[in-house]
């Protein structure tokens, strides 16, 4: 599958940024030493079960800025509960650089590759005293179904606030939070 992920974080930034109306605001810098291993971004027009657009990595060997569009190939995700909530990374790949064009799903990477991914949703947030729990590893299907479902979510609910949704979301499907 083939889409766009809109840049919030580059790679081996600290910085976390969200796009608010527009803009760019900082969020936070990572309490520890650990910086992104990836660009971090989202999908347009989706809603995860966090209240927040579904959550995209790509891998490149550059550092995208934030704000920027990036055309990539989805090849499987990572599952993790983040605060007691389902939070679903979906893992890409840059899709405009021919020396990516052998990686077609997660087996084509480096096994570091995904440990250094697992290592930092691990831990990335120890120091602000807030449990992350990586739940696993899936296929394209997994994400190609988890996208789909984010875009209805977003159908359905963009209207909502954040804290209304979540709320709404933990009495209608109980099991997507802890």
């Amino acid at each position: 599958m083939k889409t766009d992920i809109v840049i919030e974080i580059s790679k081996n930034s600290k910085i976390k940024y969200e796009i608010e109306n527009g803009r760019l605001k900082v969020d936070r810098i990572l309490y520890g030493a650990m910086n992104y291993p990836a660009n971090y971004g989202y999908f347009d027009k989706t809603l995860d079960w966090d209240g927040d657009p579904l959550d995209a990595l790509v891998i490149s060997d550059q550092k995208f800025l934030p704000t920027s569009i990036v055309p990539v190939r989805v090849i499987g995700a990572i599952k993790m509960i983040d605060n007691g909530e389902t939070d679903t990374k979906i893992i890409t790949v840059v899709d405009v650089d021919p020396r990516f064009d052998n990686i077609n799903k997660l087996s084509d990477l480096n096994k570091n590759i995904l440990l250094e991914f697992k290592d930092f949703f691990e831990n990335y947030k120890n120091l602000q005293n807030k449990k992350v729990e990586i739940l696993g590893f899936e296929d394209i299907k997994f994400a190609e179904n988890e996208i789909k479902e984010a875009k209805e979510l977003y159908q359905k609910y963009h209207h909502l606030q954040k804290n209304k949704f979540i709320s709404e979301m933990k009495k209608k499907y109980p099991n997507k939070y802890k």
